[in-house]
Order: structure tokens, then C-alpha cells, then sequence
């Protein structure tokens, strides 16, 4: 079965959005929470994760932006959060392909994602997609966040000094693989859920899950949040 059809508004939470997975699995007992988190078992500590492991390498074709900043690579072991959305949103695993419930292995819906919601190819290409597990120079200084650091060439005035108060979310990179949620100078970047609330919280705006608007011309359109055009 596929999620369920969306009903819920913007910020209304997880119930009713095209992320609650509530009907999925036929009657096999696959709840909302259990297709992304268990409480046991999980492959993962982090955010115990339930997800069935692809096995990508995700990257972008071109090698640089045009300020010289590394296109960034990561797999599905990657700690930051882009690589949790693209076990669903690469279209290569089942939505339902959990690692573990209720005691059983792998339940498969058999579903998997394509169209405008899948992402990435299923070999991990993420060309023509907006980057993602890549620096961002918070408060106007160079980063250096997942392998990559902001290019000699960038224009840091061409962004936001804080997306934070803006309602973005900004990560940091401890240069150990580490990654945790909250802006440090000289160590930031940008994930999947810098622009996307998965759960549908208080901040989302828009469709999408979005933490802003599109197609508007005021203070809360998502781009320029951290885009200073």
C-alpha cells in the first residue's frame, strides 16, 4: 500500500502527511514511526535508524560551483541527515523495506519512490538537484563540512549571514564524520532538512514540508533564506 493521501496542513505534524506511513504494510502490522525508527534493533544509534541500507554513493556530476566550492560525495552511511532522506527518496528501496519489527525481518511494501518525489537516480546521481552535505560560510566565513570546504572564488555576500533565525537548519561538522545539528563557525553546512521538516512541525510553511514559502516576494521565501540575491 502507498502512504497515506496527504489531508494535513502546513506545521500540523505528521498525521495526515504523505510521511505517515500508518496504512502501509497490508495489515502486517508496520506502523508511522517503525518505517524510519525503532526502539530495537536499529541499524543505526543514530536516530535509530530502521531503514533498509542501498549501498549509494551519492554525487553531483559537475566537480565545482562556480565559486570553487567541491561538489560533495556521501553514502548511506554518511551521519548527516541527506543520507536518511535518500534511503526513500533515491527510489532504489521499497518504502516499507525496514530492518526490523516487532521481532521479524525486512517487510517490504514493494513500493518504491519515482517521479517528482524521487530525488536522486537509483545509482545515487544527484545532478540537477539543489547540493546538499556541503559547507555553508554561517555569519560570512569559509566552512569546511563533509570533506569540502567554501571556494577561495565564493561570494559570501551573495548569503545570509544567520538562516538560523531565518528558520533554517544549520549543521556541524566536527571533522571526525560527526555530524550534529546547530551552526559552529568555520564548521557548517547544509543538509536535506536544512529546508525540510520531515515531521511536519511549527515551522513548516508550505508544501513539501518546507520551512519557508515558494513563489513569494516576502520575508519568508525559502530561498532567500539563505540566498542574499
Amino acid at each position: 500500500m502507498l502512504p497515506v493521501v496527504a489531508t494535513a496542513g502546513p506545521g500540523d505534524g505528521l498525521a495526515g502527511t504523505k510521511h505517515d506511513f500508518s496504512n502501509l504494510g497490508g495489515g502486517s502490522g508496520v506502523v508511522r514511526c517503525a518505517v524510519c525508527h525503532t526502539p530495537h534493533q536499529a541499524q543505526t544509534q543514530q536516530l535509530l535508524w530502521n531503514r533498509a541500507e542501498n549501498g549509494n554513493t551519492y554525487s553531483w556530476s559537475d566537480p565545482k560551483t562556480i565559486g570553487g566550492t567541491d561538489y560533495p560525495t556521501f553514502t548511506a552511511t554518511y551521519q548527516g541527515a541527506s543520507a536518511k532522506c535518500l534511503s526513500c527518496h533515491d527510489g532504489s528501496v521499497a518504502v516499507g523495506d525496514v530492518g526490523w519489527w516487532n521481532g521479524g525481518p525486512v517487510i517490504s511494501s514493494g513500493t518504491k519512490i519515482t517521479g517528482a518525489n524521487q530525488i536522486a537516480t537509483t545509482t545515487g546521481d544527484m545532478t540537477g538537484n539543489h547540493p546538499v552535505a556541503m559547507p555553508f560560510p554561517w555569519n560570512g566565513v569559509a566552512s569546511s563540512y563533509n570533506g569540502s570546504t567554501t571556494g577561495a572564488e565564493a561570494l559570501h555576500s551573495g548569503w545570509q549571514g544567520d538562516p538560523e533565525s531565518l528558520g533554517i537548519v544549520l549543521f556541524t561538522d566536527d571533522g571526525a564524520g560527526n555530524i550534529s545539528k546547530g551552526a559552529t563557525l568555520g564548521q557548517t553546512g547544509i543538509e536535506c532538512t536544512s529546508c525540510h521538516d520531515p515531521h511536519n512541525g511549527s515551522e513548516v510553511q508550505d508544501v513539501f514540508l518546507l520551512r519557508g514559502l515558494l513563489g513569494s516576494n516576502s520575508a519568508d521565501y525559502l530561498c532567500a533564506k539563505c540566498h542574499a540575491k
